[in-house]
């Protein structure tokens, strides 16, 4: 009887039990970057201490971050074929609404359709490929393309074509704005895929349900603002690390206009809403970031313009259930701030590798500087940049054996013979100037 009533016993089964399940308890292969657009998943390497780094040969071309021909191979192989988060659905409140972007030379919208699905669109206009949607942002159920007035439906349906109506063969349900695939997850975050032959099929791993755990639905947040701000650096640089735009370095400035009462403290950490380290990056340009102990996290997207200027755009939000805050403003204000201070860092870092790899081609050196030794030991040790690359290889021996480059995002449109004569017939009445004076050459 002293036996059983004694504690000892129990402690160590109970003990014995907790290491057991630790073993056995499955782990996420990539906890902190979630892959999307990865067909199998890629084993993670060992981080090596610097000296390793920087004593072996790098695995990174000296063109890695200005080089034009790897910018055009990241637009087949990753851009053109990858799942590419693009917004939350909480910006999207009434059909109409829509967002326009920019993504490595892709011109992409949004749009929310009367059926209240989000669809995505390539802002091209079937007529002439001119662009559709002329606004970062706006609110239309018809949109109309500006130079001859063909307009689409919020579905991408090819609502009037002037003109063309009466052409003998002309078929509208064949000349509605080329669809790419679109993905909302559980959570509201929409992603898009640009391959024209995509499975449609989305890829989520731990990172965004330990993102999720960490903070709350976040599919019940509501958008608070944005804004978009460009700078000069190759894109891949600002998704090194995911702590590289958190707001650790802005907290103090932060601390006075998040204070929060004790009940509210309270009730965020038994709502098993644990922010403030939760920093992550999703494959390949976006970063998400929680505030500490606050009901904020903003989305970083890096979309690259070319292999020397990106255009970053920056989401801020709040949970739904949280009271209207007039600090809201202030606080986006200030991480606005320390972003523009962190692109302006990397604007920096870039000059300085530029005009070294000029001076190198000039001059023939090839000793290397501490600059460019912390930065290829940076790549090394970042994930992110090694799956980039890794897709960059495979998307490369594609082309080697198929023997010619490969546009995953390419679309042939259909025309028959009686369209393709009034494409002709267009042509010449806006080479004489005949319909649109302003136009004429």
């Amino acid at each position: 009887m002293e036996a059983l009533s004694s504690p000892t016993p129990i402690l160590v089964a109970l003990l014995t039990a907790i290491v057991f399940l630790c073993r056995a308890w499955p782990r996420g292969i990539h906890p902190k970057t979630l892959l999307i657009g990865q067909s199998e998943p890629v084993p993670q390497v060992p981080e090596a201490d610097d000296a390793q780094a920087v004593s072996k040969e790098s695995d990174f071309p000296e063109i890695w971050l200005n080089s034009n021909d790897i910018f055009q191979l990241e637009r087949r192989a990753v851009f053109s074929k990858s799942w590419l988060y693009l917004s939350h659905r909480s910006q999207f409140t009434k059909p109409g609404d829509y967002q326009s972007f920019e993504v490595a030379g892709f011109p992409i919208f949004l749009i929310l359709g009367k059926d209240g699905e989000i669809r995505a669109f390539h802002n091209v206009c079937r007529h002439r490929a001119y662009t559709v949607t002329n606004k970062e942002r706006g609110s239309s159920t018809v949109l109309g393309c500006r130079y001859h007035g063909w307009s689409y439906s919020t579905k991408g349906e090819l609502i009037k074509a002037p003109h063309f109506e009466n052409v003998l063969g002309f078929d509208k349900s064949q000349n509605g704005l080329f669809a790419i695939h679109v993905q909302q997850s559980t959570d509201g975050l929409i992603f898009v895929n640009l391959e024209a032959d995509a499975s449609g099929e989305l890829l989520e791993t731990d990172c965004l349900t330990d993102f999720v755990r960490r903070n709350g639905p976040i599919a019940q947040s509501r958008w608070i603002g944005g804004k978009a701000i460009e700078g000069v650096f190759n894109w891949k640089m600002a998704v090194v690390s995911e702590k590289q735009f958190g707001t650790s370095a802005i907290l103090p400035k932060l601390a006075r206009l998040l204070r929060s009462s004790l009940l509210a403290r309270i009730k965020h950490h038994l709502d098993g809403k644990n922010a403030g380290d939760s920093d992550s990056l999703l494959f390949p340009n976006v970063s998400l970031h929680t505030i500490k102990d606050s009901r904020y996290w903003y989305s970083l997207s890096f979309h690259p313009a070319s292999e020397r200027k990106t255009l970053i755009r920056y989401d801020l939000y709040c949970f739904q259930n949280t009271d209207g805050d007039v600090k809201s403003e202030l606080i986006s204000d200030k991480i606005i701030e320390m972003i523009t201070e962190q692109v302006t860092e990397l604007e920096n870092q870039y000059q300085l590798q530029v005009r070294r790899a000029a001076d190198c081609s000039q001059e023939d050196v090839t000793a290397t500087t501490t600059e460019d030794r912390d930065c290829r030991s940076r790549l090394a040790n970042s994930n992110l940049q090694k799956l980039i690359l890794e897709q960059l290889k495979t998307h490369t021996k594609l082309e080697e054996l198929q023997g010619m480059e490969v546009h995953p995002a390419m679309r042939q449109p259909r025309m028959t013979p009686k369209s393709r004569q009034a494409d002709r017939l267009c042509r010449e009445l806006e080479c004489r100037g005949e319909k649109f004076p302003s136009l004429a050459w």
